[in-house]
């Protein structure tokens, strides 16, 4: 299927990120990839980190799909592990894409993207977890923030040592510690709100 002239500036950004830094790229370099005008540019993003934007966002409404696919198939997997399992992986595969972008932006600002898109995924876990407990939305949203730091914080530093080819170091230890800890923190906020009453 052919890409579409939004898709071909995104597929175009992505191998010029395998040799440089996105902050080395300009509109340019893009229009002339895409032989395209800078009106038909502007036409689709504001600017290049818009571009990076909609290819993640693209990319990660891709993995979903995919990761809710396998879910059918195993359902007794967690949906947020599997996730960063993929994440993960195709971190990995596109290593100097990866790292060229990310070096390119303050790692406040990616912590704050990242945030935004692990807490969704963890706040739909929760919500599963905590229709067997008592507590409140705001106890939920709680857990969620608290655990998708811990997460986020892992992801940051993996990608400040420069993605080492093994797997995130201390990933399989939050995966551990989190798989019953969830359900630990609400039985313990139910028994503060029971104790209030």
């Amino acid at each position: 299927m052919p890409r579409s002239t939004k898709q071909d500036i995104v597929y175009q950004l992505t191998e010029l990120l395998k040799e440089r830094r996105l902050d080395e790229i300009t509109v340019k370099d893009l229009t002339e990839r895409c032989k395209i005008s800078r009106q038909a540019f502007y036409y689709h993003f504001s600017d290049i980190y818009n571009v990076v934007e909609w290819g993640v966002q693209q990319e990660l409404e891709r993995l979903v799909e995919e990761t809710t696919r396998f879910l059918l198939v195993k359902p007794e997997k967690v949906v947020w592990e599997e996730v960063l399992e993929q994440a993960e992986e195709k971190m990995l595969a596109n290593r100097a894409i990866v790292l060229n972008t990310y070096r390119s932006f303050e790692r406040s600002y990616v912590n704050h993207r990242l945030m935004n898109i692990a807490r969704p995924v963890m706040e739909q876990e929760l919500e599963r977890i905590a229709l067997q407990f008592q507590v409140t939305q705001e106890q939920v949203d709680f857990i969620a923030e608290l655990l998708t730091m811990c997460l986020v914080n892992i992801f940051l530093n993996w990608l400040d040592v420069g993605l080492p080819n093994r797997n995130m170091e201390h990933l399989d230890d939050f995966q551990v510690a989190i798989s019953g800890s969830a359900e630990d923190m609400l039985r313990r906020l139910e028994q503060k709100n029971k104790s209030k009453k």
